[in-house]
Parts: C-alpha cells; structure tokens; sequence
C-alpha cells in the first residue's frame, strides 16, 4: 500500500568569503573544499550523533527501528546546493511530517552547537599560542636592545635610541627588500606554526568525540587494526614535509659526497671528504630526529583514521581535515627553506658590506637585527589583535530559515515509480536472459576457444542447411548454396589436416566432443567422404557411439551386426563392415548395445580390433560419444593417432571445453585442434568468402 512521505527542509548560506569587522582573512578563498567540508560535518556522526540521542528523534518509528541508527541517519540525510548560489538545504523525508521536520531542525541545531564551539575554541588556541610567541619576541628584544646598548657605549655613542639612527644596510648596501621579505616570512611561519598547533589538538579530541558520537562501548583497536595503525603512521612520517625535505638534502650531499671521492686526488682520504662525510652523519641524526618528533604525531592521526573509517561519513570529513593538515605543513615547510635561504643570502651580503667597510658597521647590524625582531614582535601582535577583533564578526554560516512540517507530500500517487515497476516486470525476464548467458559462458568465435587453450582452431565448418518443408524454388537453391558452403568447409578442414607435418603419419583420427549436439557425427562423416574423394583410397569410419548411434541413418545402412558384436567375439570385423554405401567409404556401425560398453572396450579388445583393420584402408575415423558425459570415449580416442575436438558455436560452454581438454590431456591422448561447428552461412561468407565454380 502507497504511503505518502513528507520532506522538510532548512535554508542555509555558505559564505564564499568569511565576512569580517575590521581585518579581512586573505587565506579563505578556497570556498569549494570549504563548502564540502561543512556538508560532510552535517552528515558525521559529529553532528548526528547527539541528534539520534534526543528521545524524541530516537523513538520516531523510521529511526527506532534502525540498529546502527546515527549511519542510517546519514544516509537519509540529504544536503543540496540551490542553483550556482550560496545556498545549500537540508533535506529529511517522514511519512509523519512533523517528524521530518524535527530531524531536520535538530540536525542544524546539533551542526551550528558544533561548529561554534569548534570555531571559538581554535581561534581561542591560536591566540593563545600566538600570545605565547609574542612574549617570547619580546624577550628577544629586550636582548637584543642591551646588545645594541652594549655596543654603543663601546663605540662612544651615549644614547643609540635617543636620535633614530638610520640602518646601517640601508646606508652601504641594499639588504632592506631582504630584511622585509625575511620578516614577512618569518611572521608567515609563526602563525603557521600556531594553526597546525591548534589543528593538531583539534584532531586529537576528535577521537573521544567521534567514540561517542559513534555510540560504540569499546573503542580499542583490534589486533588488525593496531598493525595498520603502524603502517599508516610510519607512511605519514615518511610523506611529511619536514621528513621529506631533510632526505632531498641527505640525497644532494650524498650525490656531492659520489663526485667528491670521484674527482679529489686523495678519494676517501680526503679532508673535503671527510668534512661533507661528517655533515652527512649530521644531516642523519636530524632525520632521525625529526622521525622519532613527527612519530608520536603520526600514531594519534593512525588511529584518528582507523577510527573514522569505522563509519563512510566519518572517513570523508577525516580526509578533508587532514587534508588541510598536510596543506599547512606543506606551506610552513616552504616557509622554512624559504627563510633559511634568506638568512644565508642575507649574511652573505652582509659579510661582503663588513668586508669592504672593516668593523665600523658592527654597531648598524645589530640595530637592522634589533629593528627586524621589533617588526616581526609588532606583526604578529597586530595578527593577535586582528584574530581577537574578528571573533566577534558573523559567521560564515548563516541559518535563513528553519525546517517547518511541509503541508503536501512529495509526490500524491508515486506514478514515476509504478512506471518503473511496470518497465522492470517487463525487462526483467530479457536481463535474466542475458545475465544467464554471460554465467553461462557460451562459445562465441575462434578466438574465445584459442585464448582458452594452446590448441589452434584448424577449421570453421558452416551450418549444415536444413531443407525447408515449402518446395519453393528460391529456397531449393538457397539450400543447395549453404549445402555448397558447409561441403567447402569441410575440404578446408580435410586440406589443413592433409598439410600438417606433425600429422603426416596419421591414420587413425578421433572424433569427439564434449557434450552431445555440438556436431561431431555430421563432421567425422564428411570428412570421411571428403579424404576419400581427395585421395581416391578406400577410407573405414567407424560409429564408436554405442549409447546413441547416427551414421547408420546418416548413411541409411543396417544398425547390427556392427561393432558391439565384433567386440564381444560374436562376428568377424570383416562380416561387420557395411562396404554397400560407396566402393571408397566404407562404414562399422555401432550395433546395438546390450551391456555397459566399459565392459565390451576392456581387456585389450579395442586396442586389438585396431590392429586387425585391413591395411587397404587408408584413413579410420572414429565417431566416439562426448567425452563428459561416456566415459568410454577416453579408450577410444586414447588408441587414436590424433582426435579432433568439436564445439558448437553459440551453443558450446566454455567451462565444458576446458575440461574435455583438462581430461584429454589426462587420459593420455593426442588432441590436435579444434573444429568450431555450425558457423552461420552469412557470417562464414563474410569471414571467408566464397568462390563458386560453374557446374554443366
């Protein structure tokens, strides 16, 4: 029975910019990631969490019946973008649609609860961490002045702070674009440090956080997961930027230490050796350092991990977050080096200024350090003031409007759906159809059976035409034309035996398949008459399926005596074969079985039967039963110079011909290609051509 379902809904606004009061934040622009993380926080079990623990949400009859509600929940959830806007919505659907729109209003409650306290508390961190760094700033100017104090009394100056002195850089060389660039690098670098900090703790309380938001008792790591942990720590210590930028250095020294020994006249002995050697070993103990600092890191973000990946939605906000981890660690690295080669060029230019001036400049020097210290004190103090300012502006999240029980269900009469029952009744039993075939496995052409097997396929054999029961003429001579094809296939099979090096000394050829109908009678037949026409040589076949005989009513010959009578001593071979048929092709009928044929072909009587065979016959070619399904046609086709395996096209299993295979091989015999049957006259023609010959 049809039951209407209701969909609340609430309205909010993702600001592409965070809006500000004073300072505008520059580093935000990345609003795509910014606006797929938040809808991946709405459907966490950060947020869901406490929603599904509210009692009024938990007994609503959808949910309550839920085991593992706070996943379910999350798959019902739905936010939605509204055009190219800013907006987004959050969807709920209930058949009760006040119940729908308490899900969704406890949802954005439960997300704006979440996101407030997330936010207040990292700002409140990195203010911390930035006013920490501030005191430590100061202090290093305070040193910094009774240095620059120091000097001047040594150089008779009374009071450098008393007039401004002018930089001493500014004066003899241009380092004042080097000592801005150094500072804002340097500033850059201290904030960084101070949001890692506070991102690093951030992740860190997750783990409890998400432990009972998931509402799971036991949050230990299984056995498995304790050696993943290991693994996956150990690979975030080896893609770290720190970790990463100290092997790059360890790998260009080792590079120069390879030349070095190369190139220097005492190699190994050398002084520059063993000085690049020793930062080698240097540059060695601060990777392992860095490792043994980064480690403890790495396990609390192994584990943040595994934990997440306990629920999909979880492990969707983990990744963004560490995303943006990896980003700011990744910039704070450029940082480094980037202030590191500043230093060094910074120095470089300041010995070459010392150099041409003598030491009269010391005293300018320490005032530029002392002037740089005080600007980077007073940058990040600004940014200090900036972040405690801004925490008073709006949101970048706005709620416009809240859910309210819609008045009308989404849909009346479910229409579409019927539509889509009705269609799926309707092909279902035509997918079921091909689905099967494709389990199935049927044999399709030439090249599905040789990338089955080492053997080559030696012949394509056109169907054999059925005459139609209507005596029209056009159908007489479509008949006699596909008659005409299949005759033709069979000499190109009959040719390609004949060629064959490896089976010039054949005379005794085997017949088989793997199950019945797949064509092996109607092909071991012409092929009979065909070897006998080519050759003008007397040919015998031979009919060794007793269970179920055919050449006998192929040829319109007696059934019995045949070959059950010759094989249980009661006729001569030469009484048994019917010479009546042709003066080329004669036959061995199977006669008519009356014990289990194993019995008959037991003890040596087949083997021998073989040997008696009149040297007169040229070829013997036996048509045994199917291989899967009697047995017997092992013992036939084992006393066989080569057999012959034919398959059905459309109709053969691949399965069934791999294991004709697997039992051929066992059994000893000599299987020497395969035989694809019943080609499609059209399909034959147009791989093959034909090439017709005038008839009086």
């Amino acid at each position: 029975m049809f039951e209407p379902v209701y969909e609340a809904s609430a309205w909010l606004q993702f600001e592409e910019r965070t809006p500000y009061l004073a300072f505008e934040n520059k580093d935000d622009g990345r609003s795509k990631l910014f606006f797929q993380t938040q809808i991946e926080i709405i459907r966490s079990p950060l947020v869901l969490g406490p929603v599904v623990k509210r009692p009024e949400i938990a007994q609503s009859p959808k949910i309550a019946a839920q085991t593992d509600k706070v996943s379910w929940l999350a798959k019902q959830i739905r936010v939605t973008s509204v055009g190219n806007s800013e907006l987004f919505r959050i969807l709920y659907a209930d058949p009760d649609p006040k119940i729908a729109a308490g899900v969704v209003g406890a949802v954005t409650e439960s997300y704006f609860k979440l996101r407030d306290q997330t936010d207040a508390e990292r700002n409140q961190r990195i203010i911390d961490l930035l006013g920490q760094e501030k005191d430590r700033r100061l202090r290093e100017v305070l040193r910094l002045r009774d240095n620059v104090r120091a000097l001047a009394q040594e150089a008779a100056v009374k009071d450098p702070f008393a007039a401004k002195m002018e930089p001493a850089a500014a004066q003899k060389h241009p380092l004042a674009d080097l000592e801005s660039r150094l500072i804002e690098v340097q500033v850059e670098g201290t904030v960084l440090k101070a949001r890692i900090k506070a991102a690093e703790e951030e992740l860190k309380a997750k783990e409890e956080q998400w432990a009972a938001a998931s509402g799971e008792a036991d949050q230990l790591l299984t056995k498995q997961e304790l050696a993943l942990r290991d693994v996956l720590a150990d690979r975030i210590v080896e893609e770290s930027p720190e970790v990463r930028q100290q092997k790059d250095i360890i790998a260009a020294k080792m590079a120069n230490l390879k030349e070095t020994e190369r190139l220097v006249a005492k190699g190994r002995q050398s002084p520059v050796y063993a000085r690049l050697l020793g930062d080698i070993r240097n540059d060695e103990r601060t990777l392992d350092r860095l490792r043994n600092e980064i480690k403890q890191r790495a396990v609390r973000e192994a584990e943040l991990s595994l934990l997440a990946k306990r629920t999909e939605q979880g492990t969707s906000l983990l990744q963004k977050k560490m995303d943006e981890l990896a980003k700011m660690r990744s910039d704070l690295a450029a940082c480094a080096v980037m202030e590191t080669m500043l230093l060094e060029r910074y120095e470089k230019q300041r010995k070459d200024v010392e150099a041409s001036s003598g030491d009269t400049l010391e005293l300018g020097f320490k005032y530029d350090e002392l002037v740089r210290a005080e600007k980077v004190f007073e940058m990040i103090a600004q940014r200090a003031v900036e972040l405690q300012t801004e925490r008073g502006a709006p949101g970048r999240v706005r709620l416009m409007q809240g859910a309210t029980p819609p008045s009308a269900p989404v849909e009346a009469f479910p229409l579409k759906l019927m539509a889509i029952v009705c269609m799926g009744g309707l092909c279902l039993p035509f997918a079921l159809a091909v689905l099967w075939e494709r389990l199935v496995g049927r044999v399709g052409d030439s090249a599905a059976l040789e990338s089955q097997s080492r053997l080559a396929v030696l012949g394509e054999i056109a169907r054999l035409p059925m005459r139609s029961p209507i005596g029209h003429r056009s159908s007489s001579e479509r008949v006699k034309h596909d008659l005409r094809l299949f005759e033709e296939s069979i000499d190109s099979l009959r040719t390609s035996l004949s060629l064959s090096e490896s089976l010039g000394g054949m005379r005794v050829l085997a017949v088989t398949s793997a199950a019945n109908r797949e064509g092996k009678t109607s092909v071991a037949s012409q092929l009979a008459v065909s070897f006998a026409r080519s050759t003008g040589k007397q040919l015998l076949l031979i009919d060794g399926d007793m269970r179920c005989p055919d050449l006998h009513n192929v040829f319109n010959i007696e059934l019995e005596p045949g070959l059950v009578k010759v094989l249980d001593g009661g006729c001569e071979l030469e009484d048994a074969i019917n010479t009546g048929w042709s003066d080329l092709v004669h036959v061995l009928p199977a006669g008519r079985l009356e014990v289990n044929p194993h019995t008959l072909l037991g003890n040596g009587t087949w083997t021998s039967l073989l040997s008696r065979i009149p040297e007169k016959y040229r070829y013997v070619i036996i048509d045994t039963p199917p291989v899967l399904s009697a047995s017997e046609a092992l013992v036939l086709t084992k006393e066989a110079d080569a057999t012959l395996v034919c398959v059905m096209r459309d109709y053969s299993r691949v399965d069934q011909f791999r294991k004709i295979l697997e039992r051929l091989e066992t059994a000893g015999t000599r299987p020497v290609g395969i035989v694809l049957n019943g080609v499609p006259v059209k399909d034959y023609s147009y791989r093959w051509g034909e090439y017709s010959y005038v008839r009086d």
